[in-house]
C-alpha cells in the first residue's frame, strides 16, 4: 500500500483520560460511512473487475476512460451532498457540509485501483497513469466549466476560479491519533463553491468553479496546479477574471497573503514526503533521486525535488529543473487582489462566531493584509531575516510599515510560510504572470476549523472526547470559516466591477 493509504486501517485514540467513547474502527471507514459514501470504492472495485473477476477492461484506453469516470462521479457527489443535492444515503449522519469524505474516499479507491493487475498486464507506467488521471478527475480539475458570454438574466458573466485543499497533518499511519480527523476549511469552502452563482451588485452574475489540490509535493512538481489552471488563463471568451486559492492557516483570522515565496519543502506532506528535510536548507538544494526522507515513504522520483519550486517547462517556458538557477523562477511573486476593497467589506457581518473563537467584534473572524516573509540576503549562506507582519485588522496599515522583497534576495518563506499553501499561491500568481494577465489572484489563508470541544466553559464547556470524529464545536467553525470565505471571494467580484 502507498503511505497515505495505510492510514486507511488507523484509528482515533480509544484509550486514555481524554477518550469518552471506545470505537477502534479505523476513521476513515467512519467518516466514509457517516457521510453514506461506503459504497464508491466497492462499486470501483467490481468496475475494474467485473462481478465474477473477470475484466471488461480490455485496455489502457478503456482503464483511462473508466478512471476518469469513477473520479468525476466521485467529486460531483462529494459538491452534490455539500450543496444539498445528493439524497440521503443508509448510515449517513455527518452533516451535509463535512468535506473529509472527499479525500479518504479517493485514498479507499486508489488503493483499489493500485491493486487491479487485468490479465493483459499494466507496466508501473500505466498504473502511475491511471493514478493521475483519477486523482486529477477526483479533485474537480477535469469539471471547471467556465460560461462565455451572459447568464440567462442578460447580464454579463464574471469568472472565477477557486481551490481548496485536502485535509492534513495526519499523523504516522498505524497509531491511533486525533489528526486523522481533521477537516479542511478549505476543501469544504471548494465544494461549497463549486459552479455556484451569485448576482453582483450591478446585476453581473458571478460564477465559481473550483477544484481541490493534494498536501504533497510531487504533484505540484508534475504540473498539476498549472495543467488545471492554464487553459482557463488562455485567450478566449472563458478565460478567468479572477483566480484565488485557499488553504487552512492561523487560528481565528483570514490572511491576505501579499508575498509568495518559492522555497519550499520544510515539513511532509501527506505522503510522508519531505523536499527540503533537516540539513543544510538552502534554495539551491536539489536531492538525488533515490533519496527516501520519512522511514516508510517513497524515495524521491522526479528530478528538480528540493528546496526550491521548480515548474514544468511547459508552462514556464524555460528549463528550472535540470539545474538550480535562481531567478527561474523568481524568488517571490506578488498578489493582485483588492485587499483594501476586501479588508473593508465587512465579511465578518451576520457570522455567528463558534465557541471560543476570538476576534474583534462580535461576529465573524479579523481579516488582515498578511505582508510578512522572510529571506536570505545571501542565497549562498543560512542566516536569514524575517520582515515582520504589521499587526493591523480589518484595515489598511500605514503604508511605510509595508516593504516588498529586493529582487537580490532568496526567498526563504512567503508570508503563508513554506509549505504547500504557499506553494499553491506561488503557482497561481506565477501561471498570471506567465500568461500576462491583469486579473486578481492571490491566496487567502483561512482560520484553523479543528477546534474540539475540550471541557472548558470558553469552548463550550462539554468535555474531550479524542475518540468523536465530529462535534457541534467543530461543525460551528466549519459553518462559519466557510460562510466568510465565501464573503471573501464574492467581495472579489464586486471589485472587479469599478475596474
Amino acid at each position: 500500500m502507498a503511505f497515505e493509504e495505510r492510514r486507511l486501517d488507523t484509528s482515533l485514540p480509544y484509550t486514555g483520560a481524554t477518550v469518552i467513547g471506545t470505537d477502534q474502527t479505523p476513521l476513515a471507514t467512519r467518516i466514509v460511512t457517516a457521510a453514506g459514501f461506503q459504497n464508491f470504492a466497492p462499486q470501483f472495485a467490481t468496475s475494474l473487475c467485473g462481478d465474477d473477476g473477470k475484466t471488461s477492461v480490455m485496455s489502457q484506453e478503456q482503464a483511462m476512460a473508466l478512471v476518469k469516470e469513477k473520479g468525476q462521479e466521485l467529486w460531483r457527489a462529494a459538491v452534490d451532498r455539500v450543496q444539498g443535492r445528493r439524497a440521503a444515503q443508509a448510515g449517513e449522519t455527518l452533516p451535509q457540509s463535512d468535506d473529509r469524505m472527499l479525500y479518504w474516499t479517493r485514498v479507499q479507491m486508489t488503493k483499489t485501483l493500485r491493486q487491479w493487475a487485468p490479465e493483459w498486464g499494466l507496466s508501473a507506467s500505466q498504473m502511475s497513469d491511471l493514478q493521475w488521471e483519477f486523482e486529477r478527475a477526483s479533485r474537480g480539475q477535469y469539471d471547471i466549466a467556465l460560461p462565455e458570454g451572459n447568464a440567462a438574466s442578460g447580464q454579463p458573466y464574471r469568472r472565477m476560479i477557486i481551490s481548496g485543499f485536502d485535509v492534513f497533518t495526519l499523523g504516522t499511519p498505524g497509531t491511533p491519533n486525533t489528526g486523522l480527523r481533521n477537516g479542511n476549511p478549505s476543501g469544504a469552502t471548494a465544494l461549497e463553491m463549486d459552479g455556484r452563482e451569485y448576482t453582483l451588485s450591478d446585476g453581473s452574475v458571478l460564477r465559481v468553479e473550483a477544484y481541490v489540490l493534494p498536501v504533497s509535493y510531487d504533484p505540484f512538481n508534475r504540473g498539476m496546479q498549472e495543467d488545471t489552471l492554464g487553459p482557463w488563463f488562455q485567450p478566449g471568451p472563458r478565460r478567468v477574471d479572477a483566480s484565488l486559492t485557499f488553504s487552512q492557516g492561523g487560528s481565528n483570522i483570514f490572511w491576505l497573503e501579499q508575498w509568495n515565496g518559492r522555497f519550499h519543502g520544510s515539513s511532509a506532506g501527506n505522503d510522508g514526503i519531505v523536499y527540503c528535510p533537516t540539513g543544510t536548507r538552502l534554495p539551491a538544494v536539489i536531492l538525488p533521486l533515490g533519496t527516501v526522507t520519512t522511514p516508510g515513504s517513497d524515495p524521491i522520483s522526479l528530478p528538480g525535488s528540493g528546496c526550491n519550486t521548480v515548474v514544468q517547462e511547459r508552462w514556464l517556458g524555460a528549463d528550472s529543473i535540470s539545474a538550480w538557477k535562481k531567478d527561474t523562477p523568481p524568488q517571490f511573486t506578488t498578489a493582485s487582489l483588492p485587499v483594501e476593497f476586501m479588508l473593508l467589506a465587512n465579511t465578518q457581518t451576520g457570522v455567528i462566531r463558534p465557541p471560543g473563537a476570538t476576534s474583534a467584534g462580535t461576529e465573524g473572524f479579523d481579516v488582515t493584509w498578511h505582508t510578512n516573509y522572510s529571506y536570505f540576503p545571501n542565497c549562498d549562506s543560512t542566516n536569514t531575516v524575517a520582515e515582520p507582519w504589521h499587526g493591523v485588522v480589518n484595515a489598511m496599515p500605514n503604508p511605510a510599515d509595508v516593504h516588498a522583497p529586493d529582487p537580490s534576495w532568496c526567498a526563504r518563506t512567503g508570508g503563508g510560510g513554506d509549505y504547500l499553501s504557499n506553494e499553491s499561491a506561488y503557482r497561481n500568481t506565477l501561471l498570471r504572470d506567465i500568461m500576462g494577465l491583469s486579473i486578481p489572484a492571490g491566496h487567502v489563508h483561512i482560520p484553523v476549523m479543528n477546534n474540539f470541544y475540550n471541557g472548558t466553559a470558553a469552548a463550550g464547556g462539554f468535555p474531550r472526547d479524542d475518540n468523536s470524529y465530529t462535534d457541534a464545536r467543530f461543525e460551528a467553525y466549519r459553518t462559519a470559516i466557510v460562510e466568510q470565505s465565501k464573503k471573501l471571494a464574492i467581495a472579489v467580484g464586486e471589485a472587479m466591477l469599478a475596474e
